[in-house]
This record gives structure tokens, C-alpha cells and sequence, in this order.
């Protein structure tokens, strides 16, 4: 008995296992851009745990970072959430702590410190309100205590 081939399937079967093995190669990391078979990746490129839950999620344009990166707890919980434009910090980063509750956020324009800055405690008190104008400290700068209360206030007159 004679054994016939299809040469159709015979070529999706080499096209899979292709696309597989490229699909496989791991991002690298070089003079802060990210490769991928030597090209300069663009797409989201995930990391995870042992366990398979995400640990994270990097959003890369033309080999820097561009879009949100989210950072997770080993639990699955989102641990913090950044924004890059072009490779440099832009937008609103925010921080969480394991159980959900934000405990931090800043913002960034083009690589700078920029707006109003939050520190916040696990029960979600706010202990620290800071301002920066393009990298400089600005306005008034507040401390709280655990029950809300103000303790410190300093004015920050910023250069710009």
C-alpha cells in the first residue's frame, strides 16, 4: 500500500510549528529598549509568576515603552499601574496595596514630576498631599496623621 502526502498539510503543519517558535522568543532588553529577534518590539508583552498569574503587562512602541505597564501582586491584585509616552513617564501612576486599597498616586509629563501627588494609608487615609510643577516642588505640601489631622504644611515656591 502506497502512503500519499498533502503537500498542503504538510506546509500549514511547518507554518504552525514557525509561528510557534517565533512566537516563543523572549523579549530582551538592551540600552533600555525592547528586542525581539533583533528588531526593535512593538505589541504587549506579558510576564508571569510560577503560579501563571500575570506579574506584568508592558505596552512597547517601536522599542520603548509607550502606553500603560501594570505591575501585579503574586495574588493576581494589581499592584501598580504606570504611563509611559515615548519611553519617558507620562501620564498618572498608581499604586495598590495587596488587599486593593490605592495607596499612592503621581503624576509625570514627559519624564517630569508634574500635578498633584497622593500618599494614602491601607484604610485609605490620606497622609501626604504634594505638588510639582515640571519636576520642582510647588504650592503646599501637606502631612497628616492617621485620623486626618494636619500636622505639617510646608510652601514650596518652584523656580518655573
Amino acid at each position: 500500500m502506497k502512503i500519499k502526502y498533502n503537500p498542503g498539510l504538510i506546509i500549514a503543519s511547518v507554518l504552525i510549528f514557525v509561528a510557534i517558535a517565533v512566537n516563543a522568543q523572549s523579549i530582551q532588553i538592551k540600552d533600555g529598549l525592547y528586542y525581539k529577534m533583533g528588531m526593535l518590539y512593538t505589541g504587549v508583552h506579558v510576564e508571569h509568576y510560577d503560579n501563571k498569574q500575570p506579574k506584568a503587562q508592558y505596552e512597547i512602541k517601536n522599542g520603548a515603552l509607550d502606553g500603560l505597564t501594570l505591575f501585579y501582586y503574586e495574588s493576581g491584585s494589581k499592584k501598580e499601574q504606570s504611563s509611559y509616552k515615548e519611553g519617558k513617564k507620562d501620564g498618572t501612576w498608581i499604586n495598590w496595596s495587596e488587599k486593593g486599597s490605592k495607596i499612592a498616586e503621581a503624576h509625570y509629563v514627559s519624564d517630569k514630576k508634574h500635578g498633584a501627588w497622593f500618599i494614602w494609608d491601607e484604610k485609605g487615609n490620606l497622609l501626604y498631599e504634594m505638588h510639582y510643577r515640571m519636576g520642582e516642588k510647588t504650592g503646599i505640601w501637606k502631612m497628616y496623621d492617621a485620623s486626618g489631622k494636619l500636622i505639617n504644611e510646608r510652601t514650596h515656591q518652584g523656580t518655573n
